[in-house]
């Protein structure tokens, strides 16, 4: 996977831009009562930092000052180390050749304020690294407050927040306050976290990498949007306006969450970890290519999952939904699990002993489309005490081609009785029947049977509690419903 590739180029810059610092001057901020970032009386040696120096922050100092930008001002490098530092940018742009460090062991913090970042850097030269708790045993915060990047040379700037593939070491990011943060690859470490918050935005142009146990908030119409993303931590999305989309590929091994309105898209994603999609307003797409399910993906309240192709549940993966909607040209189990109750838009493929299932008692799938299932694939529904018709289980605005398995369960302890009729599907034509039923026991004398019938010109299939063991097709009501199940096996019955 590219970002495989990206995460090399970022150990590589790391070391690189810390051997060109140790070649440049450092100036060191002397003034911890705060004052004129521009003026050199603040600085040790009496000059403020050039274009080719390290302008750096280490006076352990107990407490936070401030350095304000009276005009613009070019540095090599800006450097915090342990202490904790407000650079107030006053309207005015910092241009650093090489970037921004912040870490220490005792924790440093850096807030950039109201103004540019390399406004003025170009589209050629050196990477740019913003690096914050990287190294082993430190720790870093940097804050971004309502600044805005220039748009030439962003695609130099790397991030790397955290110690790289290590457990010590630790970083946060914050983009606040309608920030427009940019760069072309971000790597959050394991235990770090970063946040987009108050319509603020990031852009990675290739890949962005959020490792396991790393934490990413997006909220309050905050925005996220990378090429090649990778989620293995813990991923938050939150409120109308808040975004986070995947330009070319999307890998969810971790947690992602959508909620309260939240949106997001991304091109051929694949879920490995977790994707949950709740609430009205709340929505993911896969804009191109299958979207592949190996893990979990859930669409809850209103939720919407679509797909411009195909979303198939593997082996081992499920589409759960609660009152979720899916819409896609084609919703495939391919061995995986379709499960809950919702709407689902697009044509049902139940394939390679994949299995559907409604769940709880009431819940019912809707589909607006054609139902297939092959040989050797399940479908799975939950009785109640409630009269089913009306109630079907299986809504198919389209035709139905049965194969494979009914799987029947009860609901608690519910116990159908003597002429109980539950009327499980309807579909504009059913073709085919179940290969084979998996019933429930019934009380002493009591069988099951099975038929069609045509309710308000569609057809329904149902099951009826009778005596005894009963001849096919007792409850056929219509003759014309005959044909389509003349192939059919007879059902298994239960003991």
């Amino acid at each position: 996977m590219k970002t495989t590739q990206g995460l090399g180029i970022l150990t590589s810059l790391v070391f690189v831009s810390c051997a060109s610092v140790s070649q440049a001057a450092v100036i060191d901020w002397s003034n911890v009562s705060g004052g004129d970032f521009n003026n050199g009386a603040n600085w040790a040696g009496g000059s403020a930092p050039g274009a080719a120096d390290t302008a750096s922050f280490n006076t352990d100092v107990a407490g936070s000052y401030s350095a304000s930008l009276s005009q613009d001002a070019s540095v090599n490098d800006v450097s915090v180390i342990n202490d904790d530092v407000v650079i107030n940018l006053s309207g005015h742009n910092l241009d650093t050749a090489r970037g921004i460090t912040v870490g220490g062991a005792k924790a440093g913090k850096l807030v950039m304020r109201d103004g540019a970042f390399n406004k003025e850097q170009g589209y050629e030269g050196e990477r740019v690294s913003i690096s914050v708790g990287s190294q082993a045993d430190t720790y870093g915060t940097l804050v971004f407050d309502n600044v805005n990047f220039g748009r030439n040379g962003t695609h130099r700037v790397q991030y790397q927040i955290g110690h790289f593939m290590g457990t010590v070491g630790k970083g946060a990011l914050q983009i606040r306050n309608d920030s427009r943060v940019s760069g072309q690859d971000a790597f959050i470490g394991a235990g770090s976290e970063m946040s987009v918050t108050g319509g603020s935005s990031f852009s990675a142009m290739n890949d962005f990498t959020l490792e396991n146990s790393a934490s990413l908030d997006i909220s309050e119409g905050g925005s996220v949007g990378v090429s090649f993303g990778d989620i293995s931590g813990d991923a938050l999305v939150s409120g109308e306006g808040s975004s986070l989309f995947f330009s070319e590929i999307g890998h969810i091994s971790g947690a992602l969450t959508y909620q309260d309105g939240a949106t997001g898209d991304g091109s051929n994603t694949s879920v490995v970890g977790k994707l949950i999609i709740d609430g009205v307003g709340s929505e993911y797409e896969n804009t191109t290519y299958l979207m592949s399910i190996s893990g979990n993906a859930t669409v809850t309240n209103g939720g919407l999952l679509k797909s411009a192709d195909a979303i198939s549940a593997i082996p081992g993966g499920v589409l759960l939904l609660d009152e979720g909607k899916v819409a896609a040209q084609r919703v495939m189990t391919e061995g995986g699990k379709i499960q809950g109750n919702g709407d689902i838009t697009g044509d049902v493929q139940n394939t390679y002993e994949g299995t559907i299932a409604t769940g709880a008692n009431g819940s019912s799938l809707n589909i607006d489309g054609n139902y297939t299932q092959e040989h050797g694939s399940t479908l799975e529904l939950t009785l109640g005490d409630w009269d089913a018709i009306g109630d079907y289980k299986l809504n198919i605005n389209g035709d139905a081609d049965l194969d494979g398995i009914l799987k029947i369960d009860l609901w608690d302890t519910f116990k159908p009785q003597l002429n109980d009729v539950f009327t499980l599907i309807k579909a504009d034509n059913i073709n085919g029947m179940f290969s084979d039923f998996v019933l429930p026991k019934l009380s002493p004398g009591l069988g099951w049977d099975w038929g069609s019938d045509m309710v308000a010109g569609l057809e329904t299939f149902s099951l009826k509690v009778v005596k005894g063991v009963p001849e096919p097709y007792t409850i056929v009501l219509m003759t014309i419903g005959l044909a389509g199940f003349a192939g059919a096996r007879r059902f298994r019955k239960a003991a």
